[in-house]
């Protein structure tokens, strides 16, 4: 016999509740690692809260389908790349060359991927980046 778990309120799994696989949003979490590659990219081009620069840095991070779970994993494989080139952290579990076979498994296989940041990922990322 199954037991039925009561459902979460639905405006706190929205709010800080990690995203599913099926969520056509990012989770607040991915969306700080997207905001703090974007601001140490921007701080080396001498720009670290102009709002142009910040969302240039994140959006390709972002333009992978979240509620894909393939799109998904290529998008968390592009992120750990950039962390590990920009902050030499996490190198030992992810290579770059990882991310070049994955888009290229997703091409293969003809699934489309690529779409724009949602207003309120863009919104959220300059919140949690203080940008101006």
């Amino acid at each position: 016999m199954t037991v039925a778990q009561p459902a979460a309120p639905a405006d706190d799994a929205a709010a800080a509740g990690p995203a599913g696989p099926r969520s056509r949003r990012y989770p607040v979490e991915e969306l700080r690692r997207v905001a703090r590659v974007a601001s140490a990219r921007c701080k080396k081009a001498n720009a670290p809260s102009d709002s142009g620069c910040l969302l240039t840095e994140a959006t390709p991070f972002l333009k992978y389908r979240p509620e894909d779970p393939d799109c998904r994993y290529v998008s968390g494989t592009a992120l750990s790349v950039a962390e590990c080139s920009d902050f030499e952290e996490g190198c030992q579990s992810v290579d770059a060359k990882d991310l070049d076979h994955q888009i290229a498994a997703l091409q293969t296989a003809g699934k489309d991927c690529n779409r724009e940041p949602t207003d309120s990922e863009r919104a959220e990322l300059l919140k949690l980046l203080g940008a101006k």
